[in-house]
């Protein structure tokens, strides 16, 4: 299956494959990862959702009504790893991102990441030229 929406087509295994390395950085940096996800393209707007992945400590804090400090928290790792993630997208897809935003929904238990994708000349930048 391919996903195409104003000029951009990205394949299903493309998308798999964008999921995947966000998942894995998950894992890698912050400890643990998600359960599951998946990768969409919607227009120039690459959409992935992270299912599941807390820490025990998170699950506790926001037991306690900490969920401010718990989404302070990720969203502090998530600016940390936003350049890691970009150049990940951009080495799989091989178009150039233009904006990212990563967010955490805590109730649901999802992390969405998501980036804008250039349109035309779509080659990706050389890494330290943003």
């Amino acid at each position: 299956m391919t996903t195409k929406n104003e000029g951009l087509t990205l394949s299903g295994p493309t998308l798999d494959e964008v999921t995947a390395a966000l998942a894995a950085i998950h894992s890698r940096t912050y400890g643990r990862g998600p359960e599951g996800g998946k990768s969409y393209l919607c227009d120039d707007l690459l959409v992935c959702v992270l299912r599941g992945g807390r820490l025990p400590v998170e699950d506790f804090m926001l037991s306690r009504g900490r969920g401010d400090f718990v989404r302070r928290v990720r969203l502090a790792w998530q600016d940390e790893i936003s350049e890691e993630m970009m150049i990940s997208v951009e080495r799989i897809t091989g178009l150039r991102v233009t904006d990212y935003h990563s967010q955490v929904l805590l109730k649901a238990g999802l992390a969405i990441e998501m980036f804008t994708l250039a349109r035309g000349d779509s080659k990706p930048e050389p890494e330290g030229s943003r």
